[in-house]
């Protein structure tokens, strides 16, 4: 909901005291604002609302917490927002709305918390993907001490359970596509299958899939793997999709890791694109890089390794039963999404969204299924 905003006199004098000094400086000292924020986008995930704000250059910000009521203001230096002042309504559980006020010589973006919370805001530059400059604002949960008892809880039952865990992660999310082509974004069908995949592996005997993501939004690479560790996952399935130059390229691929590089430029060219969801996605500074854990000099490790290896064959094995479904081989490579996992763990790209006849499968809810039956089936041969 987006309606123009008219600030009370309340709010009119929070915006006020939240104008640092400079803005009271005579008008000769001060520039007319000429940045443009352009657009505004946000997306709910369990722990956390991001809020993305487009402008037409590079900006200078500063950010101020609030409390009663609880809230955060992000001022964007030299800037106004395109469409003036107005209020766009979230309720997500976590934040109520987001109002923008025009000043004379900055934005002011009023953040109106349900509860308190911790955020951290940082730029982003353009990208090949045709995004513009944009400020990033995170706002996390910050969980009571019975939250996170009850959180501990779920997560301690789930790992008592006597099922083995399998994780599978929808790549991609939120503000970070993927790949498009013929009518498929590459994260939504990541997610369709991905949960198609948890659900086909749950009614198994003494399987139990659990979730990086269950909507859309954007994970970091490196929190991935976090979230298999934190349920002991026997298994580790990243679902992504493939794209290529050529409209002929076509079916399913799945990797594992190697610390080398890979063996032909198009894995090359795919591992990058995958190497780079945290750029395209957006994480605070110092997050991006994913830790190698010494996973050669380490022996857990190391049999993961082999055993991603022997996950990847039968997970191959069985999409290539997929009528016209070309098997375009097991690859190696040091994918940043798999650097970190103590368990077997591998990728699959389902197909090539560049693909007429791939797209249309993906496209197509009975064959997001038959991908993640067939996902489900090579995953439960391996764990047997």
């Amino acid at each position: 909901m987006v309606r123009k905003f008219e600030l009370t006199r309340r709010a009119f004098l929070e915006f006020t005291l939240a104008v640092p000094v400079w803005l009271a400086l005579p008008s000769g000292l001060v520039c007319a604002a000429t940045l443009r924020v352009t657009g505004q986008r946000h997306w709910s995930a369990p722990d956390h609302t991001r809020l993305v704000f487009e402008l037409d250059a590079p900006a200078q910000f500063a950010t101020r917490a609030y409390s009663d009521p609880d809230r955060v203001v992000l001022e964007i230096h030299n800037a106004q927002h395109r469409d003036g002042d107005l209020e766009i309504v979230v309720d997500d559980g976590l934040i109520k709305r987001i109002s923008f006020k025009n000043l004379p010589d900055s934005l002011l973006v009023r953040v109106e918390l349900v509860r308190a919370a911790d955020f951290s805001a940082f730029p982003l530059a353009p990208n090949a993907g045709g995004e513009r400059h944009r400020i990033v604002l995170d706002v996390r949960k910050r969980l009571t001490a019975a939250e996170q008892a009850a959180q501990d809880r779920d997560t301690e039952s789930v790992r008592k359970s006597g099922d083995v865990v399998v994780a599978v992660d929808a790549g991609h999310g939120g503000n970070d596509p993927g790949c498009s082509g013929h009518r498929v974004v590459e994260k939504d069908v990541a997610l369709a299958v991905a949960h198609l995949t948890a659900a086909a592996i749950t009614r198994k005997p003494r399987l139990r899939a659990v979730l990086t993501r269950d909507r859309d939004y954007f994970i970091p690479l490196g929190r991935r793997p976090e979230i298999a560790r934190r349920f002991d996952a026997g298994a580790f399935v990243s679902i992504h999709l493939n794209s290529a130059a050529s409209p002929e390229a076509s079916g399913s691929e799945v990797f594992f890791l190697s610390m080398k590089g890979a063996a032909d430029k198009a894995a090359r060219e795919l591992i990058d694109r995958e190497n780079a969801a945290d750029l395209v996605g957006g994480v605070p500074p110092g997050e991006a890089a994913t830790p190698v854990l010494n996973i050669l000099m380490n022996m857990k490790q190391n049999q993961a390794l082999r055993e991603s290896e022997r996950l990847g064959e039968i997970v191959l094995d069985k999409l290539a039963t997929l009528p016209s479904n070309d098997s375009r081989g097991l690859k190696q490579g040091p994918l940043a999404v798999l650097k970190s996992i103590t368990c077997p763990s591998v990728l699959v790209e389902l197909g090539f969204v560049t693909n007429k006849r791939d797209a249309r499968r993906m496209l197509d809810p009975d064959g997001q299924r038959r991908y993640a039956a067939l996902i489900a089936d090579g995953v439960a041969e391996f764990l047997e």
